[in-house]
């Protein structure tokens, strides 16, 4: 038996899961979809969930008994953001470049095993805007932080990515939804160290993005400009890899890296 197995114990794991499932769903969760996941009968799911909601981290719904993550989850995500070295090295580089672009949106992401999460963000000031506050999960297949995020890694982890997002789905119709067609574009991505979605994700968004490394030449991080087509043209958000990609290249210089 491992170390990680002998302290183990199962109904702290349990429960643990149980918010990884609420994390996961864009709906609240059931006593019976508990059952499903864990396998365990209503009995438990029921003592499971009560226990979490009796800590304050999930709110049930008196009409309907269902089950929600609760706010009080919301200031973990906060510290667990704040407590990011690479966000508080990046913010002063992404001011600069709002400061260039400023009709478009100016994000930080990261990749957290199959999770795309955006860690910051600063808005344009025009109107109409997309809303993707810290810690959004987005997709990695059809968004330019993703495909950043995952262009290195091979074939048997992409495989892992697109299990846990559900398969390649569509958001729109210029949305990727065949493995090959992603696999030709996270090359791409690769070899021009850019990632695009071009209304992709969001019908009329367009977004570029670029990787940061660190001493060891991984991806730890991307930065992108993003906006919709009436706030910035797709050959606008073009012509903002440049300077994209000289931020990076700073911020990736103060991890240590230094490009052959």
């Amino acid at each position: 038996m491992s170390d990680n197995e002998k302290y183990n114990i199962k109904v702290v794991e349990r429960c643990f899961k149980i918010l990884d499932l609420a994390a996961s769903r864009n709906a609240p969760i059931s006593i019976q979809d508990v059952c499903d996941s864990l396998d365990v009968n209503s009995n438990m799911a029921f003592r499971l969930l009560s226990s979490i909601q009796n800590a304050g981290y999930l709110d049930k719904n008196g009409q309907n008994g269902l089950f929600s993550l609760s706010l009080k989850c919301l200031n973990l995500s906060r510290v667990a953001l704040q407590s990011l070295d690479i966000r508080n090295l990046t913010m002063p580089y992404l001011e600069l470049l709002w400061q260039n672009f400023q009709k478009a949106n100016i994000n930080m992401g990261v990749r957290n095993g199959t999770d795309i999460l955006i860690i910051d963000r600063i808005d344009g000031n025009s109107l109409p805007r997309t809303y993707f506050t810290p810690g959004r999960i987005i997709p990695f297949h059809c968004t330019g932080l993703g495909k950043v995020l995952c262009c290195m890694l091979n074939e048997d982890e992409i495989d892992k990515m697109i299990e846990a997002s559900g398969g390649l789905k569509a958001f729109t119709p210029k949305t990727i939804t065949e493995k090959s067609d992603l696999m030709k574009e996270l090359e791409k991505v690769r070899l021009e160290g850019v990632g695009r979605d071009r209304c992709e994700y969001i019908q009329g968004d367009n977004c570029s993005a670029v990787p940061i490394f660190n001493a060891k030449g991984e991806i730890v991080a991307a930065i992108s400009a993003s906006a919709l087509e009436p706030n910035m043209s797709e050959s606008e958000i073009e012509g903002t890899i440049y300077k994209l990609k000289e931020m990076a290249n700073r911020i990736s210089s103060l991890l240590g890296y230094y490009a052959v």
